[in-house]
This record gives structure tokens, sequence and C-alpha cells, in this order.
């Protein structure tokens, strides 16, 4: 049966391409309603058709590095952003898929650079792990695609590190390997993950670096994009649910060892250098430790964020673990100081906005105290 329908794939592969791109297109009209998700034209037909190529390719393993799906790969990197909960999720098994052929491929011929395939190029890792910080702000449900979510974050972000730093890209050699189909889709995902600072985080990021030298830029290029990927997805830990959290610091407790284990930690006010690192990742799991993350955070989340600072302890060593977890603390402390004396000018200046401040307050505080009662009463409940 596998050879009788290998000579018909020269011939589906041309049908399922263009339900593909015929699903991406729908996704740009504007006069269509996309917030119903089982609304949107087009999600079958891609949706089974992913599903039969996940099940080619792991019949015919070959096939998947082959030139002739470059174009679909691409078509499923964008359909990472689709805004149907099933596609996203084979599109994330398909890129793992993609990930480990490559992985397996370059162990077997050490010639092969892996930057020579096509969805490790720099910036398409990039775009795919920030497509998947973008999964991070909708809501998750599904155990088995979380994690791959937390597997492909990984692999993109080690990936991107190491190819951008090997090769000392600077910005333009970086942004020249980007499409220009991909151009308006650097758009799209930037403001996806920031509506109001996304367009200019996107220029700032094209740009590079402003009043350095190219050697400069080269050096630590690479630093500037691993950077906005950990301070992005510690916002997003910190705004999203526990489900969100738990990929997060999973993530950090894989990426520490792969990225900071061949620096070593010297200053964390260096804002260009790899030092910054765990200064980002450690920033969301001091707050969500300390008590500082601004709702209420299980155990289990606790936990994982004790367990994912201890790993970037073992990694960089108790000295310069000590020495960024106290910067943390400053820069807190200064931050909350300043939030302090603003809200008490703004008791003399304005006390009308001042007194509407305080009511919110009280309204959240109400709403925790609520959850809490709540939780421990269900939890009483279920009690034998």
């Amino acid at each position: 049966m596998k050879k009788g329908f290998q000579r018909h794939i020269s011939s589906v592969l041309p049908v399922m391409r263009s339900i593909l791109e015929s699903s991406v297109n729908v996704l740009t009209d504007r006069q269509l309603d996309l917030s119903d998700e089982a609304m949107v034209p087009s999600w079958r037909e891609a949706y089974y058709s992913l599903v039969m190529l996940e099940k080619m390719l792991q019949q015919f393993h070959d096939l998947c590095l082959e030139r002739d799906l470059e174009d679909i790969w691409e078509t499923i990197c964008e359909l990472l952003l689709h805004p149907h909960m099933w596609l996203r999720n084979v599109s994330n098994r398909l890129v793992a898929l993609y990930f480990a052929t490559v992985t397996e491929a370059c162990r077997e011929n050490h010639e092969k650079s892996a930057g020579k395939y096509c969805l490790m190029r720099p910036s398409r890792l990039f775009l795919i792990a920030m497509s998947l910080c973008c999964q991070l702000k909708v809501q998750l449900t599904d155990d088995a695609a979380n994690s791959l979510i937390t597997q492909n974050l990984v692999f993109s972000i080690c990936g991107v590190h190491s190819l951008v730093g090997q090769n000392n890209m600077d910005p333009q050699d970086f942004w020249s390997t980007v499409e220009h189909r991909d151009q308006a889709r650097y758009l799209k995902v930037f403001h996806l993950l920031d509506s109001r600072k996304g367009r200019g985080e996107f220029a700032s990021l094209a740009s590079g670096f402003n009043g350095q030298n190219d050697q400069q830029n080269s050096e630590h290029y690479h630093h500037v994009l691993i950077i906005y990927l950990l301070k992005r997805m510690g916002k997003i830990a910190l705004q999203m649910e526990a489900i969100q959290v738990k990929i997060v610091f999973d993530s950090f407790k894989s990426i520490s060892p792969k990225i900071l284990g061949q620096y070593e930690i010297s200053s964390p006010n260096d804002e260009d250098g790899c030092q910054n690192y765990a200064y980002h990742m450690l920033l969301p799991l001091y707050k969500v430790s300390e008590g500082f993350a601004g709702k209420v955070i299980p155990d289990d989340v606790k936990q994982l964020a004790q367990e994912a600072s201890e790993t970037i302890r073992n990694t960089i060593g108790m000295q310069n673990f000590v020495q960024v977890y106290s910067q943390i603390r400053k820069n807190l402390k200064a931050k909350r100081d300043k939030r302090k004396h603003e809200e008490k000018l703004m008791a003399v200046v304005n006390p009308m906005r001042n007194a509407k401040r305080k009511l919110r307050i009280a309204a959240k505080h109400r709403a925790n105290k609520k959850r809490k009662i709540t939780t421990f009463r269900m939890g009483k409940w279920r009690l034998p």
C-alpha cells in the first residue's frame, strides 16, 4: 500500500498547496469576522490536508526535506497564527516533525549546515518563535499541544541564538534573508504581541543598534533578538493564566543551559550582551516566587518557578546568580518607590483621579478575596 500510494504524491501535493494557500488568503480579508473560529472559511479543508500531510511524512521520511515542499512549509508557518485551534495544533505538530527531521539529518550529515534548510533560516526561526508567543496569548487547553509549543519555542530560540551567533550576522544580513511575503507577516506578529508598541519595536530591531559600529552590531545582534523574545515571554507569563506561565517557565528551564552555559555572567547592566539573558529569564521567575506577580499564583507554578531558577543558578554559578538576583530586587524596589512617589504627588495634584484609583484597587482586592474564598470552599467540598 505504501508503494502504491507513493505514485500519487506528485498529484496530491499541488491540490494540497492550493488548499493551504486559499486558507491563508482568507485571513487577509478584513471584512470577515474571525472572532468565531468555527466560522472561518476553509479551515476544515486546510486541517484535513495537514493531517494527510502529517501521515504522509510519517510514512515517507525523505519527503520532509524535499525542495518541492518548501512553499508548503512556509504556509504551515503562517498557519501557526490561524484563528482555529485545530489548525494551530496540527501546524505545531508538523513544525516539531520538521525540526526533528532536520536534527536527525544534521546528525547523519555533518557537512551540511542546519541553516541551509527552509525553516532553519534565522529570520524564519525568529518568526516561528514570535508566532508561538502569539499562541500563548489565547486560551490553551490541550496538554499535548502545550508540550509541543514548549518544544518548538525552545528549539527555535536556541536555533536563532546558535545560527545568528555563529555567523556573526549584523542586522542587514539578518533581515536580508526575510522574503518579501514575510515582511507583512512580521508586522502582523509584532502588532499581535503588542498593539501599542509593536511597530516601533519592529523598526528598532530591523535597524539594529544606533550609535554602534558594524563590528559591535554583528557581535551582539543575536543578543538583541533573544532578549526581545525572553522579555516578551516573561510579560505574557505575567499577563496570562497558569497554563501559559508553565509553558514559559518550562521553556526557560530548557533554554537556560543551552544559551547560558557557554557564557560567564559578569555585568547584569550590560544591555547589549548575553549577560542579560539571565536577567530577563529571572525577572518573571522572581516576581512569581516572591509574590510580586500581581495575581494569585498556584503552588505548582511557584514550584516550577523555583525549579527554573535553580536550573539557571546551576548553569551560571551561585555568585553570578546572586548578582543578577540582587539587581532584579534593586530595580523593582526603585520602580516601586518611584510609583509610590508619583501616587503621593497625584493625591495632592489631582485628588479626584487618586480617589478613582483607590476605588479600582479596592474592587480588585474584593475580587481577589472572593476568588480565594471560592477556591478554598471548592477544595473543602472535594475532600472525602
